[in-house]
């Protein structure tokens, strides 16, 4: 585990480019328009050689019920390529904030907070992480809290800190009180003008804190920034190298082009850097809060960047600010993580929704509307697809085959936002897993939804 953290260690920064052409501007990125041009000369060839278009004006027209059925995909279809076109454009424009000279800088007093329930594993390794980190030591302080945990978790706490001393707190529950209990008490204790939480299952790069401050010294509208979640275990199986892409696209394109309008809809709990003052305005209602009258017990790091943009703050995103966390390494216990992570995302969707259109902040309100229509539009667009593709297979089988055949190469198009910050060839492993989304992944959403209620954490 360890010797695959330092090497990835070397790799806490993406690069702009894939390689530096002097005297070419920055905000064209040469590489990147070219891979796009590239990948979208093959959708274009593909669906024409495949005589997709004609295929599918000949499927629809063949009974009513279809006919009715290629008016929902046309008005689904339009809202997904505008959306793709409308966050390449903003994510061409993103570039992580940094500062010259940081040796020369008053760099503020952080609190790191980082909880954890049975991480005997890795809390030490984590904790290590943290204290290893680029930030001058009589300006940061890590808070430990151990939710309640049933193995070694807390002996890890002790051992680190008969090591860092007073710089390490430990705070210990007798019993799991949840992760949202659990930042709020170390939230009490802490001194720094800035907050940061870290998973106990995670270690951070060494610029990581460092990068994350420098939006909120920078503008005081900014009231969180999210760091970059990278696979720690990447090369255990083939799972986690999918995951790995996912992950990669996820935030250097998702958050990135988010970030340009300041409205990031999830700062990663993982690893983002908080206003203390912002967090005191709303932490105890967040703690207690409340969605069709059951108490909210995960997806925390949503909610709580839900809070921050409904006070009127920016949300930000820093690629160079890199954690390295452990993802699952099979399929049933990713299915769990992401029924969980979609039943928050719901949630907070319908949350956001009920303020997006008020005047919460002063400016850059649009962009996000926008955005938010066309991330919940994709899923009714997904569930429609499968639900024409399955009848298809029925009716003539060698329509699906053609459809499969032409994702692959959109699966391409899209895994190429990976290669080109990250400059290597693991971009591939995008195109199964997108497939094994389409076709094996398309229940998560209305399962969620009939069971947002459930707060349980499946994955522990």
């Amino acid at each position: 585990m360890s010797e695959i953290y330092e090497e990835l260690e070397l790799e806490n920064a993406p690069q702009r480019f894939l390689v530096d052409l002097p005297g070419i501007r920055e905000r064209f990125d040469p590489i990147a328009l070219s891979l796009i041009g590239v990948g979208l000369v093959l959708v274009i060839v593909f669906t024409l050689k495949l005589r997709l278009l004609s295929e599918w004006i000949a499927f629809l027209q063949s009974t009513r019920f279809l006919r009715f059925s290629a008016w929902v995909m046309i008005v689904f279809g339009f809202i997904f390529v505008s959306g793709i076109v409308f966050r390449t454009v903003l994510w061409l424009r993103y570039k992580p904030m940094v500062v010259q000279s940081p040796d020369d800088r008053d760099w503020p007093r952080v609190s790191v907070i980082v909880p954890a329930l049975n991480e005997e594993d890795l809390i030490r390794n984590s904790i290590d992480s943290i204290f290893a980190s680029h930030y001058p030591k009589n300006r940061l302080e890590v808070i430990a809290v151990n939710d309640g945990s049933s193995d070694l978790t807390l002996f890890g706490m002790l051992s680190a800190k008969r090591i860092y001393g007073e710089r390490l707190k430990v705070i210990s529950f007798r019993s799991n009180l949840g992760k949202r209990r659990a930042l709020y008490s170390g939230l009490k204790v802490a001194s720094g003008e800035f907050v940061v939480t870290v998973d106990a299952d995670s270690k951070i790069g060494r610029s990581a804190i460092r990068s994350l401050v420098i939006p909120l010294m920078e503008d005081s509208r900014v009231g969180a920034v999210g760091g970059r979640v990278a696979v720690l275990n990447e090369r255990q199986n083939l799972l986690t190298r999918m995951l790995a892409i996912r992950y990669g696209i996820s935030f250097d394109y998702g958050r990135a082009y988010q970030s340009v309008y300041g409205a990031v809809f999830v700062c990663p709990g993982a690893l983002t850097a908080y206003r203390k003052s912002v967090l005191s305005s709303f932490i105890k209602e967040w703690v207690h809060q409340k969605f069709m009258n059951t108490q909210c017990l995960h997806g925390e790091d949503r909610s709580l960047t839900t809070f921050i943009l409904r006070k009127g703050f920016h949300t930000k995103y820093q690629s160079n600010a890199v954690v390295y966390t452990k993802v699952p390494d099979n399929f049933r216990q990713m299915n769990r993580m992401y029924v969980r992570w979609t039943r928050s995302y719901l949630r907070e969707s319908i949350v956001f929704a009920r303020f997006m259109f008020s005047p919460y902040r002063s400016e850059s309100r649009l962009l996000p509307i926008l955005d938010f229509i066309f991330l919940n539009s994709l899923h009714p667009f997904h569930l429609c697809v499968m639900g024409l593709l399955t009848y298809s297979f029925v009716v003539e089988p060698v329509f699906i085959l053609r459809q499969a055949a032409f994702l692959t190469v959109l699966s391409f198009f899209l895994s190429l936002f990976y290669l080109r910050t990250n400059r290597s060839w693991a971009f591939l492993y995008g195109v199964p897993y997108a497939l094994i989304t389409a076709f094996s992944m398309w229940w998560i959403v209305p399962f969620s939804a009939l069971t947002i209620k459930n707060q349980s954490w499946l994955t522990r």
